[in-house]
C-alpha cells in the first residue's frame, strides 16, 4: 500500500508548477467525486462507476491487485456502503490531488450489518474537466464497536482441534474456561475469538469474521475466516 501513497504525492509532484486549488474548494470537488462513486457502486449502476474512473486505475485490496475491468466487474455484486469521509486532509492542485480520509464502512453479514473503520489514502486525477480515482489504498483501524454475543458455553468444545489451512500451515483452536482462544501459525501467543454468533466469532484487533462449519452429521468439519471478498478454508483434522 505505501507505494500507493507514494503514486500520489508524485502525481502532485509532477504538477507543482500548476496553481494550487483552494484547499477548501478542493475538498469539496473531491468529497463529491467520492459520493457519485458510493452512490453509482450501492446502485451496482456498473457504468455510472466506471465514468468515476481513471482507465489506469489500480487498488489493491486482500491480496488482489484490481484495474478498471476487474472494479468494475466487482461492483456488479460488491455489498457494502461508506459513512461520510471523516477527520479529511487534501492536497493537491487543478490536475492531481490526494485525500486522506476516515470512514465507516457497513457489511451484511448474518442478517445485520457489521461496521468496520478504515483510514483511507485516495488519489484523484482530473480528467475532461472530472475528478477521477486513480489509486486508492486503505488500512483497517481496529474497532471497539462490535459487540460479542452471549452463546452457549457448551458450543465451545466443539470448535476446539487444528485445522489445516495449507500444508503444514495449522489453526488451533483452544478453550480456556468460557473463551475460545485461537492460534495461526506465525502468532506468538493465542488470541480470544469473541462469538457474534453460535458458530461465527471475531477478534478485537482484526476485521475478520470466523465461522465453523458443520458437516451434515453436526460434527464441526472446517474453519473459514472471511474477510471482505477474500476467505481462509481449513479442514478440521484433529
Amino acid at each position: 500500500m505505501r507505494w500507493i501513497t507514494i503514486l500520489g504525492f508524485a502525481a502532485i509532484v509532477a504538477s507543482s508548477a500548476a496553481q494550487s486549488a483552494d484547499t477548501t474548494g478542493l475538498e469539496t470537488q473531491l468529497r463529491a467525486a467520492l459520493r457519485e462513486r458510493w452512490t453509482a457502486l450501492a446502485r451496482h449502476d456498473v457504468n455510472a462507476y466506471g465514468a468515476c474512473l481513471d482507465d489506469e486505475v489500480v487498488i489493491p485490496d486482500n491480496g488482489f491487485v484490481y484495474d478498471k475491468k476487474a472494479l468494475i466487474e466487482r461492483a456488479r455484486s460488491l455489498i457494502e456502503t461508506g459513512s461520510e469521509p471523516r477527520d479529511v486532509h487534501v492536497h493537491g492542485d487543478n490536475n492531481a490531488a490526494v485525500m486522506i480520509y476516515r470512514t465507516t464502512s457497513r457489511i451484511p453479514f448474518a442478517g445485520r450489518d457489521l461496521t468496520q473503520e478504515s483510514r483511507v489514502v485516495e488519489t484523484y486525477v482530473k480528467r475532461n474537466g472530472r475528478w477521477l480515482l486513480t489509486a486508492r489504498a486503505e488500512s483497517d483501524i481496529p474497532n471497539a464497536n462490535r459487540v460479542a454475543e452471549k452463546i452457549d458455553p457448551k458450543l465451545l468444545d466443539d470448535y476446539v482441534g487444528e485445522y489445516e489451512i495449507s500444508p503444514n500451515q495449522l489453526i488451533k483452536i483452544t478453550r480456556v474456561g468460557d473463551r475460545l482462544m485461537e492460534q495461526g501459525p506465525d502468532d506468538a501467543k493465542p488470541e480470544e475469538d469473541l462469538p457474534l454468533s453460535p458458530n461465527s466469532f471475531f477478534q478485537r484487533e482484526q476485521p475478520g469474521i470466523l465461522t465453523f462449519l458443520r458437516a451434515p452429521g453436526g460434527k464441526v468439519e472446517s474453519y473459514v475466516l472471511w474477510i471482505y471478498d477474500t476467505t481462509v478454508v481449513g479442514k478440521k483434522i484433529k
